[in-house]
């Protein structure tokens, strides 16, 4: 059975309460817990062990992908070029979706207030807080926007591996610059995954399957 025949009972309970739950467990672990947060730092400590001004400089050009220069003009000339064939669903799903994260990110934050690591000299200054992380949420809010509208392209498995690879390099760009503890990271991937699923599934299908159901 392919995904878009199923009701929206399945997706919904493992793509939106499965990935909340994570994250809200996470989040008090992270708040709660001593363990994570030792973990979290004795990682980034050990990370820091390779760093080299080299690295350092690629890293931090190569993590604005995630934000300003990758993901904010890719989402807008995607949506633009979804308007401009008329597509004004996915167009306007895709809009959703990463404005949705930029307002979903930063109350998150607020919630769990954990103060940004600070471990080594040099780490660029953050006004903001550390849980979840924007640019984990931002990439994988974009990556699981474009594998949803594209489930039934055969070129999905390309897709899939090409956004993980990137999702994953924008994650760990921002542990190795010691902006983010690693739960940070998966916790803006649980909230990214979370909201891009319910989304879709409010949009493309319990719209439609409630429509089938109340004419049935």
């Amino acid at each position: 059975m392919s995904y878009s025949t199923l009701t929206p009972l399945k997706p919904l309970w493992l793509g939106v309460a499965l990935p909340l739950a994570g994250l809200v467990t996470l989040g008090l672990l992270v708040a709660a817990h001593p363990t994570l947060p030792a973990w979290d730092a004795a990682f980034l400590l050990r990370l820091h062990r390779y760093a080299s001004p080299a690295l350092n400089q690629a890293v931090a050009i190569a993590t604005d992908l995630g934000t300003f220069w990758g993901v904010l003009p890719a989402s807008l000339g995607l949506m633009a070029l979804g308007l401009w064939h008329r597509r004004w669903q996915p167009a306007s799903y895709l809009a959703f979706v990463m404005a949705g994260s930029a307002v979903l990110n930063p109350i998150a934050k607020q919630l769990w207030h954990r103060v940004r690591p600070a471990l080594w000299d040099g780490i660029p200054p953050h006004t903001d807080f550390s849980f979840p992380s924007g640019h984990a949420t931002y990439s994988m809010a974009f990556v699981m926007a474009l594998v949803l509208l594209n489930w039934e392209n055969p070129k999905r498995p390309w897709l899939l591996g090409l956004g993980g690879l990137f999702v994953f390099c924008i994650g760990a760009s921002r542990v190795y610059l010691g902006a983010h503890y690693p739960s940070d990271i998966l916790g803006g991937w649980l909230l990214a995954i979370a909201w891009a699923i319910g989304l879709h599934q409010l949009m493309f299908h319990w719209g439609p399957w409630l429509r089938s159901q109340a004419s049935s």
